[in-house]
């Protein structure tokens, strides 16, 4: 085949990945023992056993049971119509309906440019680590897929481990002791925090975050509170963080869970 005007010439690439792949992977994370997400790896295996007819009590998996709130579903029919490129940052009316959410749920004041709405809590904590410039600091046991993460956005986090003894919270007194190390110094610091956590299932209280927060402040420490399952908290009485230390905390949040439209992927800070 031949078009007016252009010449084509064949060439010969027999380039051939298997025959050493080995330089693919970055060698950072190969001595890191970078792993992809294990939950969603097990998910498809319990897919495969499901479609075979075996036996599977599954689990593993945070997969919301519930139908997506039938309001959701009718507005995405009345708008599937619609394609035009949006904003960046989200569409106007949706962060002005956001800060309607959390100042009626949480009685917080948000202001819509501070507001940002992405395909997903792990694609935006992405970003944020992405360009974030500092230390990462993590807390054992905790979502897995926050140190993969990091590793791939060229941080190595510290982890702070937990304990029953402490209902797997962290402690002013621990948290300060590794925020102190002369390591850390001249640094900034980020805290990625879930609450109520996964997979311990531990939910902070106000309490706990006012005796927190004088160690966050002296510190000058930015917080990534991930709230995406903070309204199916058991009692009904999930705690923002936001609302106790509003200067130094990104909030996430998002639909996937308490509105069971995980495939929707839509996530908000």
């Amino acid at each position: 085949m031949s078009l007016p005007g252009c010449r084509l010439q064949k060439t010969e690439f027999n380039m051939s990945w298997e025959d050493d792949d080995s330089n693919l992977i970055r060698e950072d994370l190969k001595k890191r023992n970078y792993r992809p997400a294990q939950n969603l790896i097990l998910n498809e295996k319990v897919k495969e056993l499901v479609a075979n007819s075996k036996p599977v009590y599954h689990l593993a998996f945070g997969q919301s049971p519930f139908p997506v709130v039938e309001a959701a579903q009718q507005a995405l029919k009345e708008h599937v119509h619609e394609k035009a490129y949006e904003p960046v940052a989200g569409i106007l009316s949706l962060r002005e309906a956001i800060c309607n959410y959390h100042r009626d749920l949480d009685g917080l004041q948000f202001c819509p440019d501070n507001v940002l709405v992405g395909p997903g809590t792990k694609e935006l904590i992405f970003l944020l680590l992405t360009i974030f410039n500092g230390d990462v600091f993590l807390i054992a046991p905790t979502w897995t897929t926050y140190r993969p993460q990091c590793l791939i956005t060229h941080h190595d986090p510290v982890v702070i481990s937990t304990s029953f003894e402490t209902d797997w919270k962290i402690t002013p007194d621990v948290l300060d002791e590794v925020l102190s190390r002369p390591a850390h110094h001249k640094r900034n610091k980020l805290l990625i925090l879930c609450n109520p956590d996964n997979p311990s299932g531990t939910a902070y209280t106000a309490d706990d975050f006012e005796g927190l927060r004088p160690v966050f402040h002296r510190h000058k420490l930015l917080v990534l509170s991930d709230e995406i399952y903070g309204q199916l908290h058991f009692t009904g009485s999930h705690q923002c963080l936001a609302k106790i230390y509003p200067e130094g905390t990104i909030l996430s949040s998002g639909i996937s869970k308490w509105a069971g439209a995980g495939g929707w992927r839509v996530c908000l800070w």
